[in-house]
C-alpha cells in the first residue's frame, strides 16, 4: 500500500474538485474502472441540509460522479444508511441532496435495507452484519465528512464506513462496545472488510466541536485523498487539532497493519507537512480524554472510576426538546423513555455513548460531566 496523501485546498466548486480529484488519483495505482460497479459511500448521517456541515457535500458527489464517467464505469450507486433508523431514506437523500445529483447524473441510489447482510468474525461484538451490497459491487469510494466526534474523538475514513452496517445493528454495536477502544476495534474491522479502493475527504467545510451533528460548521478549504486509510486520517486528525495517536481507529487500524501512523513515513503531496496542524479548533469535552488521565497503576480502582465516578453523561434540555423520539428509538441500552410532559434519561442504564446526542435534530442534549470529573479535571 502507498502512503501517499494528496491534500488540496478546495471549495465547493464543481469543474475545480473534478481538475483536483483528476489530478489527484494520478498519485495511486488504482484497477481499471472500466464496465465495473462502484459503490458511493458518502456520510449520510441525518437528513440534513449541506449548509449544515453533517453530511458529505452533494458537490462533491457529484464531482466523483462525473470524473468516474470519463472513466467509462458501468454502474455508480450512491449509498448509505442513517444513524436513526426509523428516517425515511427517500426523504434523507432529498434533504442531503442526492436525490438531486442522482437525477441529474442518472445514477443509482440504493435502498442497503433491501439487501439482507452478511457477517463477518470480531474480536469484540462475535459477528458484525454488513449490508450484502458490498458484494454486488466491484468497488466502493468512500467519501467520509471531516468532523470532530463526542464518542471517537473523530469521524473521518475509518468511522465512515459504519453505515454500511444497517438498522439497529449500530445500537447492537454500541451496546456491545461501551468504550471507545473496543468501538474502535469493531470500526476497524467494519472498514477491513469494506476495503475501499480509494478514500477522498470532504474536507471544505467540516465540523468543529461537539460533532458529529451538534458542533459548529468550521472552514478548513481541504479535499484529502488517499488508498491508505490510516495515512488519510493522520492527516484528518492533525486537521482537527488532534495528535493521530489520540484517535483510536489511527492506533489500531495501524497495529492490523492497514496503514501507516508514523507522519514522517506518509508523503504528503500538495500541503506542507508543517501547515497541516491546526490547534485552534474546538474540541469535544470528551469524557474518555479524562479517564486517559487517571494513572494506569491503579488498575480496578482506575476501572471503577472509569465507568461509575468520573463520567460524562447526556442531559436533555426540556426548552429545546421536540419529544421527537429520535433518541429513544436510537439508545443501544433503551434508556430514555417518552412522557406526554418530556423524555427522561435512565442513568443506570445509560453507557454514555452519546447516540442521542449524536442524532438529536434540534441540539437539545448536552453533555455534563459528573461531579468528580469536574472536581479532578476542571
Amino acid at each position: 500500500m502507498s502512503s501517499k496523501v494528496v491534500i488540496y485546498n478546495a471549495e465547493y466548486e464543481k469543474e475545480s474538485l473534478k481538475d483536483k480529484i483528476r489530478n489527484a488519483l494520478k498519485y495511486f495505482d488504482l484497477p481499471e474502472f472500466k464496465a465495473k460497479r462502484i459503490l458511493i459511500k458518502p456520510n449520510l448521517l441525518m437528513a440534513s441540509s449541506p449548509d449544515k456541515a453533517i453530511t458529505t457535500h452533494p458537490v462533491l458527489i457529484e464531482a466523483i460522479i462525473e470524473v468516474l464517467k470519463e472513466k467509462e464505469v458501468g454502474e455508480i450507486f450512491i449509498g448509505d444508511t442513517p444513524g436513526n433508523t426509523s428516517t425515511n431514506l427517500d426523504y434523507l437523500y432529498k434533504i442531503t441532496g442526492m436525490k438531486e445529483i442522482a437525477e441529474r447524473q442518472k445514477v443509482n441510489l440504493v435502498n442497503l435495507y433491501t439487501y439482507g447482510v452478511i457477517n463477518i468474525k470480531s474480536e469484540v461484538a462475535g459477528n458484525i452484519p454488513i449490508t450484502k451490497f458490498i458484494k454486488d459491487v466491484d468497488y466502493i469510494i468512500n467519501v467520509p465528512k471531516l468532523k470532530t466526534h463526542t464518542f471517537m474523538l473523530m469521524t473521518c475514513v475509518i468511522k465512515n464506513t459504519f453505515g454500511l452496517v444497517p438498522g439497529m445493528n449500530k445500537s447492537r454495536m454500541h451496546a456491545i462496545a461501551i468504550n471507545p477502544e473496543n468501538f474502535a476495534k469493531i470500526l476497524v474491522e467494519i472498514f477491513n472488510e469494506v476495503n475501499p479502493v480509494i478514500n477522498i475527504v470532504d474536507g471544505i467545510i467540516g465540523m468543529e466541536g461537539e460533532g458529529p451533528s451538534a458542533g459548529n460548521p468550521r472552514k478548513f478549504g481541504k479535499i484529502i485523498i488517499g488508498k491508505d486509510p490510516v495515512a488519510v486520517d493522520v492527516v484528518s486528525s492533525l486537521l482537527l487539532g488532534y495528535k493521530p495517536e489520540e484517535i483510536y481507529t489511527n492506533v489500531i487500524a495501524h497495529k492490523k497493519g492497514l496503514g501507516e501512523i508514523e507522519l514522517d513515513k506518509i508523503e504528503v503531496i500538495g500541503e506542507e507537512k508543517d501547515k497541516i496542524y491546526n490547534p485552534d479548533v474546538a474540541k469535544v469535552k470528551s469524557f474518555y480524554n479524562l479517564s486517559k488521565k487517571v494513572p494506569s497503576f491503579m488498575g480496578n480502582i482506575a476501572s471503577f472510576l472509569y465507568n461509575k465516578l468520573i463520567r460524562q453523561y447526556p442531559v436533555i434540555e426540556d426548552e429545546k426538546c421536540i419529544k421527537c423520539r429520535i433518541c429513544e428509538n436510537s439508545c443501544p441500552n433503551k434508556a430514555i423513555t417518552y412522557t406526554p410532559e418530556r423524555m427522561i434519561i435512565d442513568y443506570k442504564k445509560c453507557i454514555s455513548c452519546f447516540c442521542c446526542h449524536e442524532l438529536c435534530p434540534q441540539k437539545a442534549i448536552r453533555l455534563e460531566k459528573s461531579l468528580l470529573a469536574r472536581k479532578l479535571f476542571g
